[in-house]
């Protein structure tokens, strides 16, 4: 070999040597501090974390079964007992003399929520005051003291919650009887027009009308040819005269 070629090949030996020498110092570098050896582990266990939950993604928890719909009316006192920390944990709240069901809400309206002050309670005086907290006192309020600006606040709180939760039923004034709800009364309500009973109703008035229309029909066809005979048989009773006179 000559003397270039065995120069350059000493040089990769030394360099092979080299980096085989600076990998076998940090390993041996780890392996003698027992800080670095909990440092690695640490390091290996966010590495293995984050791979996985990049390969498995999380899965939403299932939404929960939609409740059965309440149709009624509510005292001061009924109402607050649907705060959401019942079993249930319906949340209803009531908005110028109209109860919600805003139980869809419940992370607003609920327990810990921003406007859990509202939750089985009337909302009327803290919205329209913007006031987000609970009123001392327990019975029905009748709102007589709010100015004007106040009350179309309350009316505009009202149309929001018309358009976006149900509606139960009424807030009763003390010593006002409640409404009995009936199939009819839900079908009159905006939320009961596409209802079961309503479809039934329409179908049979439809269904009726169209029983009415044919009888008409017929009728008018009946009437029609009845007059049409009488028109044909009167020509041929003058003939006969004609030729009993002759």
């Amino acid at each position: 070999m000559s003397g270039p070629e065995a120069s350059a090949s000493g040089a990769d030996e030394r360099t092979e040597a080299g980096e085989a020498g600076l990998l076998y110092g940090i390993l041996n570098e780890i392996i003698s501090s027992p800080l670095n050896l909990a440092l690695v582990g640490v390091i290996s266990f966010l590495l293995y974390k984050i791979t996985r939950s990049r390969q498995q993604p999380t899965a939403l928890p299932p939404p929960p079964p939609e409740m059965p719909r309440l149709r009624r009316d509510f005292t001061v006192a009924e109402l607050k007992q649907y705060d959401g920390t019942q079993p249930d944990g319906r949340v209803l709240v009531a908005v110028n003399g109209n109860v919600y069901d805003v139980t869809k809400g419940k992370n607003f309206y609920g327990p810990g929520g921003p406007y859990a002050v509202f939750g089985g309670r009337d909302a009327s005086r803290g919205l329209a005051t913007f006031s987000v907290t609970a009123s001392p006192n327990d019975e029905y309020d009748d709102l007589s003291d709010l100015k004007s600006h106040e009350m179309e606040s309350v009316r505009e709180w009202e149309m929001q919650f018309k358009e976006k939760y149900i509606l139960v039923g009424r807030l009763l004034k003390p010593g006002e009887q409640p409404t009995n709800y009936s199939d009819e009364d839900e079908d009159k309500d905006g939320s009961g027009e596409g209802g079961p009973s309503a479809v039934r109703k329409r179908a049979a008035a439809a269904a009726a009308a169209a029983k009415d229309a044919v009888a008409a029909a017929v009728e008018s066809a009946a009437e029609v040819a009845a007059s049409k005979g009488e028109t044909e048989s009167a020509p041929a009773a003058a003939e006969d005269g004609k030729d009993k006179a002759e």
